[in-house]
């Protein structure tokens, strides 16, 4: 007769993981900032990894990524009734999200086992929500205000160096390259569409925030000199190059985007919005004379490569404008367009006669297949709303407001990334923080009269002609 139900090796893992995680939820719980540099860096390690290796499995395999979703969803969870935030921070779309994939998942489980369901949701629904609702109910204090940029601009000097890592083994090769490492074809571009994207929104944060350096005796920031800008403008333009370099073309379009909003949004004075969009003319003028004299070689040709390959008819993109009109001229019902299919269900469509499996590479069609219109109108409201409360705020959030633009653009090619959540999450944190009332200023109480001098006594001297006889 066997004690225990299980071997005592994976009891003990077991026993190890709940220690664990109960450390974890201690960590996320008081020491939010340790808790964000976890949840970038673990996506930090994937890259540099090549992927992740499972923590548990015990039929189903729990990654990394999945404990730091898990504990930042229950801590979020547990800050709601307790500050009464949904009310007061506008995040009632975000939680019909998080409903809308609980439905989903558990009918996906039911249908389809806890597998095939969990590995459809995590990322891009759970892992994803899970940080933004996190951070939306992070506790308000300038400390977090000024840290969630500082950890977004360390992550993007770590995906740079990666990037220059790879070509330094590897190459500069053109997006359509056939590289084998091991035997096994990789892709020419060494790091992914999410960490490019991630370089693109920090040379926006960076332009946002102007260099500065402290005066120790005034003991404020003041504006750095012109070395200082230097260096800022040049750390600004590196991390667009390695954009353009990585030759992620949806990435390319999100960064037209955000510079373009960023022209759009931005207070400007007189003509200088002229004279910007002017300057900006003759800088694409001139890259354009150089390109055609050949100032650029070889780097030129693959970035033409890249760009020709869009417009063929086999590219990536009339791929997957082929897989939506499949998934979506698919027959569903009243139900499931309204609430979606339950995850786990599939993504098969036939794309040049060959089956496809893969999700969607879209995550407005990725939401409205698992969670249909309603959530898609979920998602909506989430970026529409924020977006309007973060204009209250003035100039100060013009970045944030910029980033998400950004990331709509990236929703049209790839699915929800964790990285993302993570700045949607401080966007949502800024507007809560914008929609909570000022502390009314003290009312001054009654003013005592003040009390007035007595009138003077007549003088005690007589009139020296009326007394005298």
């Amino acid at each position: 007769m066997r004690l225990f139900p299980v071997d005592p090796q994976t009891l003990l893992m077991l026993l190890t993981a709940l220690a664990f995680v109960g450390l974890l939820l201690w960590v996320f719980a008081r020491h939010c900032r340790i808790a964000i540099a976890l949840l970038l860096g673990s996506q930090v390690w994937i890259v540099a990894a090549g992927g992740q290796q499972a923590a548990l499995d015990f039929g189903v395999r729990v990654y990394p990524a999945d404990l730091l979703g898990v504990c930042a969803l229950l801590v979020a969870v547990v800050r709601l009734p307790r500050r009464g935030l949904a009310a007061r921070a506008g995040l009632g779309a975000l939680l019909a999200l998080l409903a809308l994939t609980a439905w989903s998942t558990l009918r996906g489980v039911a249908a389809f086992g806890l597998q095939a369901a969990g590995n459809d949701s995590r990322v891009a629904f759970w892992q994803f929500l899970a940080i933004v609702l996190y951070l939306a109910t992070a506790p308000l204090s300038a400390s977090l205000n000024r840290f969630v940029p500082r950890a977004w601009l360390a992550t993007a000097a770590a995906y740079a160096l990666l990037s220059v890592a790879g070509w330094a083994d590897r190459g500069l090769h053109a997006v359509n390259a056939h590289l084998a490492v091991d035997g096994v074809t990789v892709d020419a571009r060494p790091v992914p569409a999410a960490a490019a994207l991630v370089l693109a929104q920090a040379a926006v944060l960076l332009s946002a925030h102007p260099p500065a350096r402290r005066d120790t005796a005034a003991d404020h920031a003041v504006p750095a000199g012109g070395q200082g800008r230097g260096r800022h403008l040049a750390a600004v333009l590196f991390l667009l190059l390695l954009v353009v370099l990585l030759q992620h073309r949806t990435v390319w379009v999100a960064t037209a985007t955000m510079a373009l909003a960023w022209w759009a949004l931005r207070p400007a004075r007189g003509g200088q919005r002229l004279v910007s969009a002017c300057a900006g003319v003759l800088a694409l003028g001139v890259a354009a004379l150089l390109y055609t004299a050949g100032a650029f070689g070889a780097i030129g040709g693959f970035l033409a490569d890249s760009v020709r390959e869009t417009q063929g008819t086999h590219s990536t993109f009339v791929w997957r404008l082929l897989g939506w009109q499949e998934l979506l001229d698919a027959p569903r019902t009243v139900a499931q367009w309204l609430v979606g299919a339950p995850f786990g269900s599939g993504y098969e469509r036939i794309i040049a006669g060959g089956l496809v499996t893969v999700s969607p590479h879209d995550y407005y069609l990725h939401i409205m297949l698992r969670l249909g219109l309603v959530g898609l109108l979920a998602l909506l409201v989430v970026y529409v709303q924020t977006f309007r409360r973060l204009g209250r705020q003035g100039p100060a959030t013009l970045a944030l407001r910029v980033v998400m633009i950004g990331q709509l653009v990236l929703f049209v090619s790839y699915s929800a990334i964790p990285e993302q959540a993570v700045l949607l999450g401080l966007c949502l944190w800024q507007a809560r923080a914008a929609g909570r009332p000022k502390a009314p200023a003290p009312t001054p109480g009654p003013v005592a009269p003040v009390p007035r001098p007595a009138p003077l006594a007549p003088p005690a001297v007589k009139d020296r002609d009326r007394t005298a006889l």
